[in-house]
């Protein structure tokens, strides 16, 4: 990953529009959505070339590879590029936070840009802390929806290949995501124990290869064996099962919940004991297979790239919109507002990394 601190004269890179779609911004000389990335200009142009993920993982894995597994590039510029195909918002994508822009950036870019009182602000929180200093917020799970905040589903993992349709049984259950940061119960090592008496593989995918469910036939997303929420985490695996017809074993994330229903679309667990009987189930059970993955196949046409894409122009050009109407409405009150809880932001998150720094 490159950490760059850009010092240089800035620029963005704009995809011009003749109009907006209907109910779009209607206020007088409508700004550009502007997507913000810490990046050089160089590589945003690289980026933007790109035209979409999918089309990067078809042809150089080790991008796309980079992109989903970086969290501005996942949400701000996959964003952008989703959003530019539909043609119907005016959209630029850029290093800087501009001022006659809508900006939407990552929590933890945010930390670093800070932002100032001329700059109208959309924070992607993902699972980091909420930047308070906002105007609006994005979120990957409704448990984190407040006051100007919307909620929208994350993307489909990028160029997804299904499983092969020739497969048959159950013989390789597989783990999708990082390891290294405890996003997976239990060790692979004791997993690979578990499930070799009953001729069963597992596997965990590297970040190269998440999009690739050709060989699985179990996924699996449990955190911790215990009943833990996971309120700051999105329901991506779940959504890759669906769309791969892969039948899908999920801990007690309430992610999960707010997308499917356990039982019908995939199956809940809490202990490796409880995962272990799921997955033999799964094994002996052909039409529980079948009935997991076409309800799976169902729930997959609700969640895909078109239907996020109009709920992120939804989103955008009416509830982010209003919110950008009143802060130039009431210009004083939220320069006032702006520096109050910025300044007490910043200071929060430095007594905290003292406070960490302190118990390490």
């Amino acid at each position: 990953m490159i950490n760059t601190k850009l010092k240089h004269d800035r620029r963005d890179f704009r995809i011009k529009k003749d109009s907006l779609v209907p109910n779009t911004l209607s206020f007088e000389n409508s700004p550009a959505f502007n997507f913000v990335i810490n990046y050089p200009d160089s590589e945003i142009s690289e980026f933007i070339k790109l035209g979409s993920i999918a089309e990067a993982a078809a042809k150089d894995i080790r991008t796309a590879a980079r992109i989903v597994a970086n969290g501005d590039l996942t949400w701000c510029l996959q964003t952008f590029l989703n959003l530019s195909r539909s043609g119907s918002l005016s959209l630029k994508c850029s290093n800087t936070l501009c001022e006659d822009s809508i900006n939407i950036i990552h929590s933890d870019t945010l930390l670093d840009f800070k932002g100032r009182d001329r700059h109208f602000i959309v924070c992607v929180q993902a699972d980091y802390p909420r930047r308070q200093w906002s105007h609006y917020h994005i979120v990957q799970n409704k448990n984190q929806v407040f006051r100007d905040t919307s909620y929208i589903p994350h993307w489909v993992q990028p160029g997804l290949i299904k499983r092969n349709a020739s497969r048959t049984g159950v013989k390789r259950v597989a783990y999708s995501g990082q390891t290294f940061n405890k996003n997976l119960a239990g060790s692979e090592q004791a997993w690979k124990k578990l499930l070799e008496p009953y001729g069963i593989e597992f596997v965990t995918l590297s970040n190269e290869s998440w999009h690739d469910l050709s060989e699985i036939d179990v996924l699996i997303g449990i955190r911790s064996f215990d009943s833990k929420p996971f309120n700051n985490k999105p329901p991506s695996k779940l959504f890759n099962a669906w769309h791969a017809g892969i039948p899908f074993i999920g801990g007690y994330d309430s992610a999960y919940k707010q997308v499917g229903e356990p039982g019908k679309d995939y199956l809940l667990v809490k202990t490796q004991q409880e995962a272990l009987e799921a997955i033999l189930k799964l094994q002996n059970d052909p039409a529980l297979y079948d009935e997991l993955t076409s309800k799976g196949r169902k729930k997959a046409l609700i969640y895909n790239q078109d239907t996020i894409t109009k709920i992120w122009e939804d989103v955008l050009t009416n509830s982010v919109a209003k919110r950008y109407r009143i802060w130039k409405e009431r210009s004083q009150y939220e320069r006032l507002r702006f520096y109050l809880i910025r300044n007490y932001g910043l200071l929060h998150h430095k007594s905290k990394q003292v406070i960490k720094k302190l118990i390490t």
